[in-house]
């Protein structure tokens, strides 16, 4: 098997798993990844809002902006 390509997780998850999963193992296991990413993502955007000095009240400002510009034609 050619792993030239591969990350370190990603090889260690093939080496960890060499026979198939039930369905509800597999669906757990996608679970599990999933939730793990997510974590990931919520620790790195709280890092980032420290660091920048974001406050939720910037966010909540943020959600009522919008940058559309008006693409109506021009007389």
């Amino acid at each position: 098997m050619l792993m030239t390509n591969l990350s370190n997780a990603q090889v260690e998850i093939l080496k960890m798993f060499d026979e198939n999963l039930s369905e509800d193992e597999l669906r757990d296991f996608k679970q599990a990844l999933s939730e793990y990413i997510a974590n990931r993502l919520v620790k790195e955007i709280e890092r980032e809002s420290i660091e920048k000095g974001y406050t939720k009240e910037v966010v909540n400002a943020w959600k009522d902006e919008h940058y559309r510009t008006s693409h109506k034609p021009t007389i």
